[in-house]
């Protein structure tokens, strides 16, 4: 009997032991998660970088020795465009801690990303640089170390580091290497290169066939050489191999015709295309525009017409129709054509924007100048 009670008694201690020590980890797990660091981690994960900002100061206000939550906060500054506070607090991270190798790497990265923010690209590969090996073949740090060749003019370097960062597996949205050698061509393009610049356009289109985007920089390069011919073969590429970006050269094609004496050919080109693609804004107004030089008013007026049922936001039908209707003293089907497509204005974006960003975009190309993200033009 007195060992049934003594287990008893053991039994029943164990219990409030047990219970005891229960509600304490569940107090220091509630505890835990109302720190402000793991407070900072939610307001991150939510999206509500000023809550973000809050919680993580006062993290590092109660313990400065929580690399993390300095990390994260040099982190959401820089994506604010707070970039020297951010490469400030990285910076000191580095040069005041001993550090575990790999908390080292993660800082140096995000110094290189505040520097890259700030356009300082001789120093962002003098960070990468210092990392081990291993995380130099990291994509994410590859794709850093390219645009950062890239944007310091070093292009040979740019096109080899893109070549590593497709066989290491890029990262999503990475463009194909006959694509990045265009894109290549047009920063050679810009800076007056002309040489490199045709090199790598002709090397692009023959590699992939979604570097099509570089006929019309061909044809602009060949215009320069005074070769109007060779000029109007590159655009017909693009017109023949990517119609959906033949518009971007109808301008070029009818000034490089004129000259060459054979204007008439754009006539059978927009007929060509509108037959094969009833719904070409561009195709129809191109249309519309030789058959009123023709004297076909009527006909370019029809023409016209049916542009504006397909245009869209662009107002390219509109434009035509209204273009044509003033020129032949016709004001009020002018007004009129005037007055709807301002009540349209309202709902649409004439202009045309990055995909990520939404920054307006100045010319063609392959990449947002203003966010860097890739884009696919054609």
């Amino acid at each position: 009997m007195a060992f049934v009670i003594i287990a008893a008694v053991v039994i029943a201690a164990g219990a409030v032991f047990w219970y005891v020590g229960a509600r304490r980890a569940r107090s220091r797990g509630r505890e835990l998660d109302e720190s402000p660091y793991h407070l900072g981690l939610d307001a991150l994960i939510a999206g509500h970088s000023d809550r973000a900002i809050e919680h993580l100061t006062r993290a590092v206000r109660d313990n400065p020795r929580n690399v993390d939550a300095y990390v994260k906060l040099g982190n959401i500054l820089r994506d604010r465009g707070q970039v020297k506070q951010a490469t400030q607090i990285h910076r000191e991270l580095l040069v005041k801690r001993k550090l575990p190798k790999s908390v080292r790497n993660e800082i140096i990265k995000s110094l290189a990303r505040d520097l890259a923010s700030a356009g300082r690209w001789l120093d962002v590969l003098e960070h990468l640089a210092t990392l081990p090996r291993g995380e130099r073949s990291d994509p994410s740090v590859l794709a850093m170390t390219r645009d950062a060749y890239e944007s310091a003019g070093e292009l040979d370097k740019a096109a080899q580091t893109h070549k590593d960062l497709l066989k290491a597996g890029s990262p999503e949205g990475q463009p194909s290497a006959g694509v990045y050698r265009a894109h290549l061509g047009l920063v050679a393009f810009k800076r007056g290169d002309t040489r490199r610049a045709k090199a790598e356009f002709q090397a692009a289109v023959k590699e992939d066939p979604g570097a099509a985007l570089a006929y019309v920089y061909l044809g602009d390069i060949a215009v320069r050489e005074e070769d109007a011919e060779r000029a109007v073969a590159y655009w017909m590429r693009l017109v023949s191999e990517k119609p959906n970006c033949a518009h971007l050269v109808f301008e070029r094609l009818e000034k490089a015709y004129f000259e060459i004496g054979d204007f008439g050919r754009m006539m059978g080109i927009y007929e060509q295309l509108v037959a094969s693609s009833p719904s070409n804004v561009m195709a129809l107004t191109g249309l519309s525009r030789m058959l009123e030089r023709k004297g076909a008013v009527d006909e370019a007026l029809r023409i016209a017409r049916e542009a504006v049922k397909h245009e869209g936001s662009t107002f390219e039908g509109h434009r035509q129709l209204i273009e044509i209707l003033m020129r032949h003293e016709r004001y009020e089907e002018a007004a009129k054509a005037a007055e709807t497509l301002l009540a349209g204005l309202s709902e649409h974006r004439k202009e045309r924007t990055c995909p990520s960003c939404e920054t307006q975009l100045d010319g063609y190309g392959w990449r947002c100048t203003s966010c860097r993200a890739w884009i696919n033009e054609c």
